[in-house]
């Protein structure tokens, strides 16, 4: 059941992918709302109250997912991803991630970069992409790493990187441009890599 979950996530967000890249909004309705539900199935497998943290964070994701189908919709959007960061923030805790000089500092400057870019939408920013950098910051904590959990950092550096392309695709003059259907592909692409990434190392056993 575990490897027809997997392959029906990788089929979803490819489908998610696909979606941005030829521009079907039908095809968009349809495979991004079913994303996140296919990761379900590793928090259900936990123990409490990691089970519960884990739901809860998923739902944020799949709420932030939908309401963003919407135009004009990044603030409430936001609000729900954040639910999907302060859940993963939580768990990498009780996986024994902490804050490190380095880790941080390297995350500081796409952060701080994205600060200037969006000055426009800058509470926003701040708000929402703190909690992104956080949870990067924590996932690629080095003593994950040493116990066979390195593809948190991976998955922690593509959620940020997925926000940060979404905020140059704002940025952007023309909507229909190459270049900014390029980018939503690689937000669309990214992000699903990393919610599949983080949700595994969260909940190995």
């Amino acid at each position: 059941m575990s490897r027809i979950l997997r392959a029906a996530y990788w089929l979803a967000g490819g489908a998610y992918a696909a979606s941005r890249a030829v521009g079907s909004r039908r095809l968009l309705l349809a495979s991004k709302p079913a994303v996140v539900p296919l990761l379900l199935d590793a928090p259900l497998a936990a123990p409490s109250p990691e089970r519960e943290v884990g739901l809860v964070g998923l739902a944020g994701g799949w709420a932030g997912d939908v309401v963003l189908l919407r135009e004009n919709s990044l603030p409430q959007g936001a609000a729900a991803f954040a639910v999907n960061q302060a859940a993963y923030q939580w768990l990498l805790w009780r996986r024994g991630a902490r804050f490190r000089p380095g880790p941080v500092a390297l995350r500081a400057v796409p952060f701080a970069a994205a600060a200037w870019l969006g000055r426009r939408h800058l509470g926003l920013v701040l708000l929402y992409g703190g909690m992104v950098t956080a949870t990067a910051a924590l996932a690629a904590d080095p003593r994950l790493r040493g116990r066979g959990l390195a593809g948190l950092a991976v998955g922690g550096d593509l959620f940020l990187l997925s926000d940060s392309l979404i905020l140059v695709r704002m940025l952007l003059p023309s909507r229909d441009s190459g270049l900014a259907r390029g980018l939503d592909v690689a937000v669309a692409g990214t992000y699903v890599t990393a919610q599949r990434l983080l949700v595994d190392g969260l909940f190995r056993r």
